[in-house]
């Protein structure tokens, strides 16, 4: 994988291959991913969420996360496309926002047989499409072709979507309102209160959610754990001081931003930058 693609995707990419390049830190990818697990089994970390793939399990994040390979089995291999955020907001436009809603509440997804094997389809084309070199209709069939696969898709979610909505618990909609929070946000804010106020509920009953729903976390733990791998992907950007880090996460100083860290790691920022080097 050409790390470089992640911060300025320039076009629609293909790839396939093992994901060995998120084993050792997590990265951050600034453009939408779609991962399909053709092989095996791995467990990809988002910060605070974890999703485990299986053959016949599609993760999609339209706007972008970070992603570390946690765990994989020998034999894991994943088909994936990735989408420049500019392509992906042409494609959208025209489109409700019920599939999107939906797809950030569950990014993954395990196929049955008949659309595992539609989604396959799509994505040779993906690949017979964008490993070519670049045409002068490059950028018409790419939003073309995302907004034709989207409209598919699309056309699949209403029953699931209205199904899996209608069984929500009051809890389970607030806990996926809050993981999608934490995710946007635990870069720079950290404290408990800005989550219950945005979701208009007390700390003490977001407490009670996330302990049900994440097998007894608090809401701390899981901002903290994101703000961890927040901090490793900027941590792994050599041009980036300390200093700087800590006031672009909102940090009052280096020191302390250090203590969060090995609190989190039991590395320091700078034994985790060694540590990458090695």
């Amino acid at each position: 994988m050409d790390l470089s693609l992640l911060s300025a995707l320039p076009e629609i990419h293909y790839e396939e291959g093992d994901l060995q390049a998120l084993a050792s830190a997590p990265l951050y990818f600034n453009c939408g991913v779609q991962l399909l697990c053709t092989c095996g089994e791995g467990l990809i970390s988002t910060g605070a969420q974890q999703f485990r793939l299986y053959k016949m399990s599609e993760l999609i994040f339209w706007g972008g996360s970070i992603m570390q390979l946690m765990e994989a089995s020998d034999d894991f291999r994943v088909r994936m496309l990735l989408y420049p955020k500019k392509v992906f907001l042409q494609a959208a436009i025209a489109l409700d926002t019920t599939y999107f809603n939906y797809m950030e509440e569950s990014p993954l997804y395990n196929h049955g047989e008949k659309s595992w094997k539609n989604i396959n389809l799509w994505i040779d084309l993906g690949e017979m499409l964008f490993t070519q070199p670049a045409s002068a209709f490059r950028e018409r069939i790419e939003l073309n072709f995302l907004q034709s696969m989207l409209m598919w898709i699309f056309s699949t979610i209403p029953d699931t979507y209205i199904s899996a909505a209608q069984s929500y618990t009051r809890k389970q909609q607030l806990f996926h309102k809050f993981m999608y929070l934490v995710h946007e946000h635990a870069a720079q804010m950290h404290q408990v209160s800005f989550y219950a106020e945005r979701l208009c509920i007390s700390p003490r009953y977001l407490n009670d959610i996330t302990g049900t729903q994440s097998g007894g976390k608090t809401p701390k733990a899981l901002i903290d754990e994101q703000l961890t791998a927040e901090l490793k992907v900027l941590l792994n950007n050599p041009a980036l001081s300390i200093a700087e880090i800590a006031a672009a996460c909102h940090f009052p100083d280096a020191s302390y931003l250090s203590r969060f860290f090995k609190k989190n790691t039991g590395l320091s920022p700078k034994e985790f930058r060694t540590r990458q080097q090695l």
